[in-house]
């Protein structure tokens, strides 16, 4: 084995000098609770955002809330990575979120071999969330995060079959629902696309179905819409164009015989929790029991 040599190291000319930040997940409201899903490195040359991997960790700290923090996350690194691209730095030192619960942290300078190496170092140091290899760890090849199944924010088939309903009512309504609706597109799966089902002359809307069967995938579909609306309306507020903008919601009725005292229990906290995210988004939710009643409410809405 032959000594080290200075060759062997690097010099001082070989290291970039970067600004760098943590990106901060806050999940529970008014909570100082917060944990680090990102870290972003940027310099005169470029930009690169190192994202946590292991965020099927999440579960331990919010259970059944997960899903929601997951995505969160995922769009909110998503939205930033886009930012980073148009403002550099600025997207750093003049954050402007475009969702709740997603901050950045100090700002400090560092050096390393590259943007890459300095935001996995600062990553795998600050992050509970870090992929780290170990024994566990690597015989689960799937983690939340990944799994389609759990979390994609894929449509369910309420926005088609309100879409049937108003169309048999007054045919022409049927422009105002989006052309993925209209041609029953399969959804991308982009977190960070917005997208909204209906948008009518007086007011935009997207649909979601309160599942008891599959309630963490209704979820996660119902506060992407939330979010969604949140987007487009914050878009309208620098435009003519003023529109009420409400999420609407079709679940069984609390006294429905086919489910269990518990799965309805569960069904209602959920949607006080989504109530609490409409309010803090300053988005309408609107909560009914039946294709019908959701498109009655349309009809009547852009008609007056």
């Amino acid at each position: 084995m032959r000594p080290f040599a200075i060759a062997d190291f690097p010099s001082a000319e070989q290291y970039v000098r970067a600004k760098w930040a943590p990106i901060l997940l806050r999940p529970i409201l008014g909570s100082p609770e917060q944990v680090v899903v990102g870290v972003a490195a940027v310099n005169a040359s470029g930009f690169y955002l190192e994202r946590a991997t292991d965020l099927f960790r999440l579960e331990c700290l919010l259970g059944e809330n997960a899903a929601v923090a997951i995505l969160a996350a995922s769009a909110g690194l998503d939205a930033l990575q886009a930012d980073l691209a148009s403002r550099s730095i600025d997207a750093l030192s003049d954050y402007r979120p475009a969702f709740s619960g997603i901050a950045i942290g100090e700002l400090r300078d560092a050096e390393g071999e590259s943007l890459q190496a300095v935001a996995k170092s600062w990553l795998a140091t600050l992050s509970s969330l870090a992929h780290r290899e170990s024994p566990a760890a690597s015989k689960r090849t799937k983690t939340l995060a990944d799994e389609p199944g759990d979390v994609s924010p894929q449509r369910d088939r309420l926005p088609i079959l309100v879409l049937e309903y108003m169309k048999a009512k007054r045919p022409e309504t049927d422009k105002f629902f989006s052309r993925e609706i209209r041609e029953q597109r399969p959804d991308s799966g982009n977190a960070s696309e917005v997208r909204i089902d209906y948008s009518g002359s007086k007011i935009v809307a997207n649909f979601g179905a309160l599942l008891v069967s599959q309630h963490k995938r209704s979820v996660l579909r119902i506060t992407k819409g939330l979010w969604d609306l949140k987007v487009d309306k914050d878009g309208e507020r620098t435009g003519w164009t003023k529109r009420d903008h409400e999420m609407l919601i079709q679940h069984p009725p609390f006294n429905d015989p086919q489910f269990t005292q518990k799965q309805l229990d569960t069904m209602g906290e959920a949607l006080r929790q989504l109530e609490k995210q409409a309010d803090q988004e300053e988005i309408r939710l609107r909560s009914m029991h039946s294709v019908s009643e959701i498109g009655e409410h349309l009809l009547q809405r852009d008609a007056a």
